[in-house]
């Protein structure tokens, strides 16, 4: 299990439903990124937050990918039990 660093943490406690909902679905599936996430703010600081990374897909011409990391699904099941 990775370490959760305090920023994090801090993060997910303040995280809205909408990126909660969001990192739910990317603990469980890995998904194309629509060009509204792209542009949405609230989901690019899941990423900055390092709970979910972007990654181009081969062969996907040019579409980008994006899901949980490995501290994501942590904070994810933590959400699930209502620990968070």
């Amino acid at each position: 299990m990775p370490r959760l660093t305090i920023d994090q943490i801090e993060f997910a406690k303040t995280m809205t439903v909408k990126q909660r909902r969001a990192l739910q679905g990317l603990a469980m599936f890995d998904c194309y990124m629509s060009a509204s996430e792209i542009g949405d703010q609230e989901m690019r600081d899941l990423v900055a937050s390092g709970l979910a990374q972007y990654y181009a897909q081969p062969g996907a011409g040019g579409r980008v990918s994006w899901g949980a990391t490995d501290a994501g699904r942590v904070i994810s099941h933590r959400i699930r039990k209502g620990v968070l």
